[in-house]
């Protein structure tokens, strides 16, 4: 379902004066969501944001101005008006290059509704059988995204993409004790194999029905993808360019060298069909490309947007995006993959007589990225023996440091990697594996 597209003249109104240079964008966020929970009947939900944005550069500074509702010329008014205060840059514009004229029309399709209850019902049915206590939620969402942009530089385009997310969980509540389970599949031609998932949480439900109880110390423990994630946002701080230019990365003479495991390789990619960044420009409308940063645990390429690939002297690599849409442009990826391994599940449960299994932690955020400290309460964690879950682990810390985890401590990368969406935490949306850690710091509360 993901369409790239790029046309010109998509934006008529914006003057710029000859001795100015700047950006005019506007961005479109559409979603289609069914969602059922708590028996109710499915209940489907539009939602649309619709956002304009200004960037002016002039004498090394930076004026924007951002609304959802002013015209052009407001827009421009206010972005010279902020000059005087704006930021200091070494940023340029784009000049988007290439196009032709093709018309953006949005690819929903009422009829998909049909298909999007059919699944929904599906997962929920199947998760309402767990217990008569489960309380399960299942959502089908559409993610539809415009963006339209001009710059003083006579560039002009515009570009498209859509994909499928389906979310399901619930929570089971008896007494004091809280167990819940959940988890995201995302899709760029369907929607997403509900039953592939409704498996998954089954088996986590199952794993969770017993109990185990161990000691505070040191275990090797599989990070799932949600958690495998979190372990490469202090990666991606290191890489990124405000670091860089703050001279704050420790990584900043490391080009070429071993950083990380030579077990590990991270890409930004933006061609990957399924990626909900993928496309042919970042938010900059800087041309994209697949750019390896670490490969083999050597270091390979820094995420730079335009402002930081000027001051550091390189050419602009396609790495500049918004969080949210109203958010700033900041360095990111498009869409972070790490290579997945040789080992099947099984293999990675066996590799130790006795492993832990973390899919969720609180808290698991590094208090300082560049140094790497995480710890978290963990949330979804469980004990294997001989490769056979025996149960569900409460009242535990998982404390790592991310660059030792993913430098001398990783023991194997699985082979079934999962996308993980972008999150408050997380800059970019990810496709991950689970992978195997050594020696991890588990504090337990008896």
């Amino acid at each position: 379902m993901i369409v790239y597209r790029r046309t010109e003249g998509v934006i008529d109104g914006v003057r710029w004066a000859a001795d100015e240079m700047g950006e005019a964008s506007q961005s479109y966020r559409q979603t289609w969501a069914l969602t059922m929970q708590g028996g109710q009947a499915p209940m489907v939900r539009h939602g649309s944001e619709h956002m304009r944005t200004v960037r002016m550069i002039k004498n090394g500074r930076l004026g924007m101005a951002a609304s959802r509702l002013d015209g052009w010329d407001s827009l421009l008014r206010e972005a010279r008006d902020a000059l005087r205060h704006g930021v200091d840059v070494a940023m340029d514009v784009s000049e988007i290059l290439g196009g032709r004229m093709v018309p953006l029309v949005s690819h929903w399709d009422p009829d998909w509704l049909s298909v999007m209850d059919a699944t929904v019902r599906a997962v929920y049915e199947g998760l309402q059988g767990l217990s008569p206590d489960f309380r399960p939620v299942v959502t089908v969402t559409y993610h539809e995204d415009t963006v339209e942009m001009v710059t003083s530089r006579g560039g002009r385009g515009a570009w498209m993409r859509g994909y499928w997310e389906l979310t399901a969980g619930g929570r089971q509540v008896d007494g004091t004790d809280f167990h819940g389970i959940s988890g995201t599949r995302l899709s760029g031609h369907a929607i997403p194999n509900g039953q592939k998932l409704l498996d998954e949480l089954q088996a986590r439900f199952q794993w969770g029905c017993s109990q185990s109880v161990i000691q505070s110390g040191q275990y090797p423990v599989v990070f799932l993808p949600p958690v495998a994630m979190g372990l490469l946002t202090p990666v991606l701080a290191r890489l990124s360019g405000p670091a860089l230019v703050a001279g704050n990365s420790p990584w900043e003479d490391q080009l070429g060298r071993p950083v990380l495991s030579a077990a590990l390789s991270v890409m930004s990619d933006a061609a990957l069909p399924e990626g909900p960044r993928s496309g042919p420009f970042d938010d900059e409308g800087t041309p994209t490309a697949n750019h390896a940063l670490i490969a083999q645990g050597v270091l390979k390429h820094f995420i730079l947007d335009r402002d930081a690939s000027r001051r550091l002297g390189y050419e602009p690599k396609g790495m500049g995006y918004r969080g949210t849409l109203n958010g700033p442009i900041q360095s990111a990826p498009a869409n972070l993959t790490v290579e997945p391994g040789s080992s099947t599940w099984s293999e990675l449960l066996g590799r130790f007589p006795s492993v832990l299994i973390l899919n969720g932690w609180i808290g698991g955020r590094p208090t300082n990225p560049m140094r790497g400290d995480i710890a978290g309460n963990a949330s979804d964690l469980y004990w294997a023996e001989n490769g056979t879950v025996m149960g569900r682990v409460k009242n535990a810390v998982i404390s790592v440091n991310a660059f030792d985890a993913l430098r001398e401590q990783l023991v194997d990368v699985g082979n079934d990697p999962q996308w993980i969406a972008q999150g408050m935490m997380q800059i970019a949306p990810g496709k991950v594996p689970p992978i195997l850690i050594d020696q991890v710091d588990v504090a337990v509360k008896q």
